[in-house]
């Protein structure tokens, strides 16, 4: 008697994945992409595709420099620290494919609705949002029957095959996966046919030994191949980090629509093993998997000193006045790496709010972390209590109101407290460049708000914050309302059993809170800023009261604790421009890679 086998060749997903399938990509961020099925389907000249991925980048930026693409289904789309997708930019902005934007959490719902045999989905969605009004053949309005509440009902996403990167398996399907997922469970319980890629092919006795780490079982599996670094040049935690040199390259060689076919023919050759030699062989391997162990926790300081600092600058005054708007036992949920943002989370647990319970990647409860662009993400996993996907993660915080914060920081906020993470908007021009006085709503695609519609309101705190407070960013109203505080009042926020909670700024310039919709109050201003700053640096009006306090000076532990969290200085990439950034950045990542 024997177990059948489930173990295939690359080769082999022609069978599941064909000209014109609905493809859905497992990973988030750039951690635990199946990227080595995506250059097969490359390779296979696969093309028409309908694809979506709950939060990603790379592996729609290669599809569609491929020309894979014909709908393109997303919440959230970067290239992180390397910025926008140039590729999906330019299919967005010309209209040269289908586009569907579906909230984040709204994404998992409807995969969720599939699994599951519903036709849809109702929770508390994102009201208020642009993005329901985008697809109004994916969301309806519901009312419960029982409590006469109103909610957004999402359809059922039910993709023809799921592409998924896990960490080991048997030859049976059983499959593990202990490192970030976002929700790849829900993608495959969705999903008609399911392919899996996997670091390591193991034993039946061996899965049967970590058993809580299986995730899906082998009737929920139709193909299992066998690719160690299969996510490159995304990672895998803890196997190896993220080929962020690589992926360098691979933005300036997938960016030009005329060069792309090329860079990509010679880059991923005919088969993974020509692929891997390409991009640096066993000394890149030995490099990557050197990174991901270079984790660093933080140990909490023995006493607090309150010793004001005597010199300081405006990163450090942010991320301390970032750092102060969590209280102690507070919920925290990490997004995508942000370092400013990272780096406050940190700083507070370590100093004012030790029992804040931090979830980030799929890390729940980390000790304090040293940043990095290779490691933080195995540090956050290392260090964990436990491990939760984003699903997880979304249902355990955000869709229960639990969450107390997770800071945005968007392209633009209104007078109101919306956010546009989705569109912007540029004056029209004549073939000689002179304004035509008309306005294209659509000027400029963002990234998308991933799940900030929903959890920018349901979490107990809205916080944001800006390293350049202008004009361009604080605008009267956004032309795209990507999220927004919908229940603001604490008397609207009770009645949807939500907690009430403030809605505060911090830029480099102040503090600054919405006390009523549409009503904004200086809380502090930073030293050296006056009212007038903030007045002329605004589209919309702050009240800066005339005793207005100066915002409180960082603590000399404060700062040193900031340059423990952050020593090579990544926070200040907020602060950059572009040619700034673009000198800083590599030479960051080099100084990273030559340290393993």
């Amino acid at each position: 008697m024997t177990l059948r086998s489930k173990l295939g060749k690359l080769s082999d997903i022609k069978g599941y994945v064909k000209n014109g399938s609905f493809v859905g990509i497992g990973g988030g961020w750039s951690c635990n992409k199946p990227m080595a099925i995506i250059r097969e389907i490359i390779r296979q000249k696969i093309t028409g595709l309908k694809v979506m991925s709950i939060v990603g980048g790379w592996e729609m930026e290669w599809l569609l420099a491929a020309g894979a693409v014909d709908h393109l289904v997303f919440s959230f789309l970067s290239l992180e620290s390397f910025g926008l997708p140039p590729n999906f930019r330019r299919v967005a902005e010309r209209k040269l494919i289908k586009l569907t934007e579906i909230e984040g959490c709204s994404m998992v719902k409807g995969l969720q609705a599939a699994g599951r045999g519903l036709p849809f989905a109702a929770f508390a969605g994102p009201k208020g949002s642009d993005i329901i009004k985008e697809a109004p053949e994916l969301y309806k309005t519901v009312t419960c029957p029982f409590t006469g509440k109103e909610l957004t009902a999402v359809q059922a996403i039910s993709p023809d095959v799921a592409i998924i990167h896990a960490q080991r398996a048997d030859e049976q399907g059983n499959v593990q996966i202990f490192g970030t997922s976002a929700s790849d469970l829900d993608m495959a319980m969705a999903a008609r046919s399911v392919i899996v890629t996997v670091e390591e092919i193991v034993s039946p006795e061996q899965i049967r030994t970590n058993k809580t780490a299986t995730v899906l079982f082998r009737p929920e599996v139709d193909l299992v191949i066998h690719c160690p670094f299969g996510a490159a040049p995304c990672s895998c935690v803890p196997y190896y980090s993220a080929h962020l040199l690589q992926m360098m390259k691979d933005v300036q060689g997938l960016g030009d629509p005329k060069m792309a076919p090329e860079y990509i023919r010679q880059l991923i050759g005919e088969n993974e093993e020509e692929y891997l030699r390409n991009v640096g062989g066993d000394v890149t391997k030995r490099k990557l998997s050197s990174l991901a162990k270079h984790a660093k926790y933080i140990e909490f300081p023995s006493t607090v000193s309150k010793e004001p600092a005597l010199e300081f600058d405006a990163a450090d005054q942010m991320v301390v006045s970032l750092a102060r708007t969590i209280e102690d036992g507070d919920s925290i949920i990490l997004g995508s790496f942000t370092p400013l943002a990272y780096t406050a989370y940190m700083l507070a647990k370590l100093t004012h709010a030790p029992n804040a319970f931090i979830v980030g990647y799929s890390g729940v409860d980390p000790l304090p972390f040293q940043l990095s662009f290779h490691s933080s993400e195995a540090a956050c996993t290392e260090y964990a209590a436990g491990l939760w996907s984003m699903t997880e993660c979304i249902e355990a915080l955000h869709l229960r109101g639990m969450g107390d914060v997770e800071a945005v920081s968007s392209a633009q906020l209104d007078a109101n407290g919306d956010i546009n993470i989705s569109w912007l908007a540029l004056p029209v021009k004549d073939a000689e460049g002179k304004p035509t006085g008309q306005i294209n709503p659509r000027a400029i695609r963002l990234p998308g708000g991933a799940g900030a519609p929903v959890v920018y309101g349901l979490h107990r705190k809205g916080v944001a914050y800006f390293a350049g407070h202008s004009k361009n960013t604080f605008v009267p109203k956004v032309n795209y309302i990507t999220g927004t505080r919908y229940y603001f009042t604490d008397e609207e926020r009770k009645a949807q059993g939500l907690r009430p909670g403030p809605l505060i700024v911090v830029t480099n310039l102040c503090v600054m809170q919405m006390v009523e919709r549409g009503k904004w109050k200086a809380l502090s201003l930073h030293k050296g800023i006056k009212a007038e700053d903030v007045a002329n640096n605004t589209g919309f009006k702050v009240e800066v009261p005339s005793d207005c306090p100066v915002t409180k000076l960082p603590t000399v532990q404060e700062l040193e604790l900031i340059r423990k969290i952050d020593p090579q200085g990544i926070r200040y990439l907020d602060f950059m421009s572009g040619k700034e950034r673009a000198v800083k950045l590599p030479s960051i990542i080099q100084a990273e890679w030559e340290s393993a």
